[in-house]
């Protein structure tokens, strides 16, 4: 499941051909290739509240100059401490941060050359939209003309009609507050903007029109971003590169489609967005392919994967990491379907608008999940079905 790629005609073809392995990618930098850091954080520690574990263990990492990244993971990952630690809120217990060369543990967050937008707005209810807006070129000794100007201008920037200036945020809809939370945070162009999960509150439309916005005028305003989020889609989508983390920890940091499908452990498949993780026993490993015997009792191959944990070994446990839209499911018998091929039953279907979510028993108590094409024969409830996947995006970790 399977060395050669399947194809079923007219069922909506998944794999034809033989399967070419990918390579496993080398590590992944922490910045682009010649591109200058703007901000540093250098072996940066910062202890947790009591016996817990350390807000951030160990954070190693440098953004570049117009660079978006972003840091993902669960909540409690260390996100929000480090966007507070270059922001000044709180100070690190060891290590260095510096921006565009200088180190800011000296300097306090109003001398910080920083925007920062929060998941709420925060915006002073006793001034205007435009009093808000303008609060950090007053600040700056701007001249009230020029600044009035310039607030109106990144307040359009974002949407915000000008007839809205004299408005107080409370009249304005959570999405519209954001999105003057956004121009007041720019409207001074700062170096760095840090952004700790600001779309967390929106959701639809709205969430989709902001997301759209951050990633047009980043290019526009050649932006520096430093994005904390837990969305997995929302991270990949907008970022140049992802950091993900956890439990105070990086585990990753490379280009989002590097992430995706090339991660360094089942946890980062996790958290970069929906997979399979199979565990089971390595029996061989010959040249790139790794051949599994599965806890549900099937043989399976993939591609071996040096992580955190080392490479996967023979009689030693592991992991398979495959990707739901890269399972294919055909509603005919394993004989049917094609080579390496394995029979299976459809457990639950759900209807997800792009895609039908399909849960599928496979072996002794197995499970996966796939996800298939509305309109596509598909099988039926409890009906006779088979699965299979391509070899190169079937990974194996060492569990």
């Amino acid at each position: 499941m399977v060395r050669q790629l399947v194809s079923f005609g007219t069922e909506g073809t998944v794999f034809a051909g033989t399967a070419t392995p990918r390579p496993t990618p080398a590590a992944m930098p922490t910045r682009p290739a010649g591109a200058p850091p703007l901000l540093v954080m250098e072996g940066v520690r910062k202890s947790g509240h009591g016996d817990g574990p350390q807000a951030l263990a160990w954070m190693e990492l440098e953004v570049a100059r117009g660079e978006f990244l972003s840091l993902l993971g669960p909540a409690g990952a260390g996100k929000s401490v480090a966007i507070d630690l270059v922001a000044g809120f709180l100070q690190p217990d060891a290590g260095r941060l510096l921006l565009s060369g200088e180190k800011l543990e000296r300097l306090p967050p109003h001398r910080r050359d920083i925007g920062l937008v929060s998941s709420a707005p925060d915006l002073f209810p006793d001034l205007t939209v435009l009093g808000n807006v303008t609060l950090p070129l007053e600040a700056r000794g701007v001249a009230r003309p020029e600044r009035e100007d310039r607030a109106s201008a990144m307040l359009d920037r974002w949407g915000v009609p000008p007839s809205l200036g004299g408005s107080r945020p409370s009249a304005l809809p959570l999405a519209r507050q954001m999105r003057v939370a956004f121009a007041r945070a720019l409207v001074h162009a700062p170096a760095l903007v840090l952004l700790d999960d600001p779309l967390r509150a929106l959701d639809g439309e709205d969430r989709t029109a902001l997301a759209a916005d951050l990633h047009r005028l980043h290019g526009e305003l050649a932006l520096t971003v430093l994005h904390a989020t837990r969305d997995p889609a929302l991270a990949l989508t907008l970022s140049d590169r992802v950091a993900v983390l956890e439990g105070g920890r990086l585990r990753q940091t490379g280009a989002p489609r590097d992430l995706y499908e090339a991660p360094a452990d089942p946890l980062v498949a996790a958290l970069t967005g929906p997979c399979n993780r199979l565990t089971g026993t390595v029996v061989s490993i010959e040249e790139d392919t790794c051949h599994v015997r599965l806890d549900c009792g099937l043989e399976a191959l993939g591609m071996p994967v040096t992580g955190p944990e080392g490479s996967p070994l023979p009689g030693r446990r592991c992991t398979l990491v495959i990707r739901p839209e890269q399972v294919a499911v055909a509603p005919l018998s394993a004989t049917e379907m094609g080579e390496d091929a394995v029979p299976a039953r459809l457990l639950e279907a759900a209807f997800a608008g792009d895609h039908v979510r399909l849960r599928l028993s496979i072996g002794q108590g197995g499970e996966l999940v796939a996800h298939r094409l509305p309109g596509l024969p598909m099988p039926a409830i409890g009906g006779e079905a088979s699965v299979a996947w391509n070899l190169s995006a079937a990974r194996i970790h060492s569990a």
